[in-house]
């Protein structure tokens, strides 16, 4: 039964809210949905009620839309405990999703001061040296704690090993830069060829002779760079074959 209004106006809102209620629950956290806190105590019994036809066809709708659980078509069905198993579910998977290695899963007992471990039975911590916790009940990080301490540690090792990476990468970087600018200066040997007339010249024209002679000495060492850019060119290290000159001689 719907509440008393004084006035149509005053009922006006009301209707509104319980005609789009379906709408408004499709775009809210599944979280939101299940508890509707904001909600009147009116609508909360109306959403939760056990014979409440419009909670059933609510559930049933946001259950369907927005989680692809299955229409069935029996009234007996509860699609808000479907969907809240169906959260239920999807959570413990995500709780699960990071396995911290035995080795890393220890903690520190607050009462001793000493190493604990909890979740697995290792022998060597039921030593006989006092190394390690013996209370009956640790009082240190819960099980949470430790995951998320282990997904800490491997986030930071991943950024120290990024930071290096960076680094590395610059310095690669500054290396490509200088060969980039060797090679630059490699290929600036084409305008030697070019130069050769113009030293030529001034050998034959040069107005003083020591301008002639060390024109003739530029182009002495032209040729030398000449060689640089020749394909074929003699083998410093070239030894004639045993008897070749005896034979050649003949």
């Amino acid at each position: 039964m719907d509440p008393d209004f004084p006035t149509f106006a005053a009922s006006r809102p009301y209707t509104a809210f319980k005609q789009e209620i379906t709408r408004i629950g499709l775009f809210l956290p599944k979280e939101t949905v299940n508890h509707f806190s904001a909600l009147s105590r009116y609508f909360n019994n109306l959403l939760n009620h056990l014979k409440s036809d419009f909670g059933r066809r609510f559930w049933k709708t946001l259950a369907v839309k927005n989680d692809g659980i299955r229409a069935f078509k029996s009234k007996r069905i509860n699609f808000k405990f479907k969907q809240m198993m169906k959260l239920f579910g999807e959570i413990k998977k995500k709780v699960k999703v990071h396995k911290v290695p035995m080795w890393r899963s220890y903690s520190i007992c607050q009462n001793c001061g000493k190493r604990y471990q909890t979740d697995f039975n290792l022998w060597f911590f039921d030593d006989q040296y006092n190394r390690y916790c013996n209370c009956e009940f640790v009082n240190g990080e819960s099980r949470i704690e430790i995951i998320k301490r282990d997904i800490e540690t491997n986030k930071q090792g991943i950024i120290d090993k990024k930071r290096v990476l960076v680094l590395q990468m610059r310095k690669l970087d500054e290396r490509l830069e200088d060969l980039f600018e060797k090679e630059k200066n490699v290929n600036s040997i084409r305008h030697l060829e070019k130069m050769k007339p113009a030293f030529q010249n001034m050998k034959q024209n040069g107005h003083y002779k020591a301008t002639r002679k060390q024109a003739a000495s530029a182009l002495k060492e032209l040729e030398k760079y000449d060689s640089w850019t020749s394909r074929v060119r003699r083998n410093v290290n070239y030894k004639p074959p045993i008897g070749a000159a005896l034979v050649g001689g003949r």
